[in-house]
């Protein structure tokens, strides 16, 4: 090969690379600008933080053993499942743990 052919195409190489870093780091510019922009929205229009359901508060502390130690925290996170089911859940668990010890 000869010099010229070689020059060219690390110009080439060169160049591809150039115009692809200049790519990534618009996109990621673009990115962080868009992040920044959702964030301020966010902040601006705070959307409605739902309230606990009544029943949400009383089966679990009629509960004992292991499932007694579910807090009310845990259980408004999800406040589309019933409490009562979750009293279920918790003492089936609790009876099967304590019939797994015999």
């Amino acid at each position: 090969m000869n010099s010229g052919s070689v020059a060219s195409l690390l110009f080439e190489a060169g160049s591809l690379m150039l115009i692809g870093m200049i790519f990534v780091f618009s996109f990621l510019g673009l990115l962080i600008v868009g992040i920044h922009l959702i964030a301020r929205f966010c902040e601006a229009f705070p959307g409605e933080i739902a309230e606990p359901s009544a029943n949400l508060k009383g089966p679990s502390a009629n509960l004992k053993g292991p499932s007694a130690n579910l807090s009310r925290n845990n259980q408004a996170v999800q406040p589309g499942i019933d409490g009562n089911f979750i009293a279920a859940i918790s003492a089936a668990i609790h009876t099967h743990r304590q019939n797994s010890k015999k």
